[in-house]
């Protein structure tokens, strides 16, 4: 039991579906090795079986170190024994059962293949079924399957496939957001500035980074708590949100700091929008901007926004030194 749960403990979503789905394929070759009689390719059938027993065994054993192009081969393999038993005019049970198999693959192209290479292969997979499935005469007008049989499995798939996309992009927005605020995540936020600083438009198209810290946020929560803190940086966060464009993006890189990217502005611009956001929102913060310039690294934005920062810090505390005396 010990050694079960220590295999347990090392497997995520991506090795639990690959060994389940491995199971559930092979108990399906099972039966027809050991119910289909006048199996039209037996040797197939038993070499899909022992594939099968040995990937889902692997998967499960190299958990979450196991590589995607495993699956990826995996789902080549299926295309090509699948278009095969649907192709079979001489043996309707076989091409049944393939037909019931399309959407356990297609939902694993949906969650765990990137979303370019799955539309790439869903499409194989519609256009090689769909041809087959088209030439067989048991899909025909008086063929023993029919082609609702033919229609239901590619809907199914395509629905299974978009079911996989959903959980996908739900996986991948978790990963990106924080859960506090709604903003990104330092690495999520980071990757949308690299990608800024590497398109060509950025030359003659600069965009700017405003990075935020909250004044006194310690104080905040050292007199009113964290709970208190929390709400501001939600509210604040929040509110950015909603006064920013479509375009713009809100990242939290620290506890109480925050990075805006701004694109399609320069720095008089995003002065501007800085001031606009500061006076509609009720907790205090301070800000420092960088515009991009040619050859920038999202470091050196950041490090100049910083200093901007610290310096706008700064003279807010000279002048509640000066009020005082």
């Amino acid at each position: 039991m010990r050694q079960v749960s220590a295999l347990m403990r090392r497997q995520d979503a991506h090795s639990l579906y690959l060994s389940s789905a491995a199971l559930l394929l092979g108990i399906t070759l099972v039966v027809d090795v050991v119910f289909h009689a006048g199996m039209g390719n037996p040797a197939m059938t038993w070499g899909l079986l022992l594939f099968c027993v040995v990937g889902g065994c692997a998967a499960f054993i190299f958990g979450k170190q196991v590589p995607r192009w495993i699956g990826i081969l995996s789902v080549l393999i299926f295309i090509v024994a699948q278009t095969y038993y649907l192709g079979l005019a001489e043996d309707p049970q076989a091409v049944i059962s393939s037909a019931q198999q399309l959407p356990v693959v297609a939902f694993y192209l949906g969650w765990f293949v990137r979303p370019r290479l799955a539309l790439v292969l869903v499409l194989v997979c519609l256009m090689s079924f769909g041809v087959t499935m088209l030439r067989n005469p048991l899909f025909g007008a008086d063929g023993v399957i029919g082609a609702p049989v033919a229609v239901h499995a590619l809907l199914a798939m395509l629905f299974c496939f978009g079911a996989g996309m959903y959980l996908w992009r739900r996986q991948a927005q978790s990963a990106a957001i924080d859960p506090l605020t709604g903003a990104y995540h330092r690495r999520a936020i980071i990757e949308r500035i690299t990608h800024r600083l590497q398109r060509r438009s950025t030359r003659r198209d600069p965009f700017c980074l405003v990075v935020i810290d909250f004044d006194d946020f310690k104080h905040l929560n050292d007199t009113r708590g964290h709970t208190a803190g929390d709400e501001a940086l939600f509210e604040t966060a929040s509110g950015w949100r909603a006064e920013l464009r479509a375009g713009d993006a809100v990242g939290r890189i620290g506890g109480d700091e925050f990075v805006l990217l701004l694109p399609h502005v320069q720095a008089e611009e995003a002065q501007s929008i800085v001031d606009r956001l500061r006076s509609e929102t009720p907790h205090p913060w301070s800000a420092g901007i960088a515009e991009s310039r040619a050859g920038d690294t999202p470091a050196a934005m950041l490090a100049r926004a910083d200093v901007e920062l610290y310096r706008e810090k700064q003279s807010k505390r000279d002048r509640r030194v000066s009020s005082g005396d």
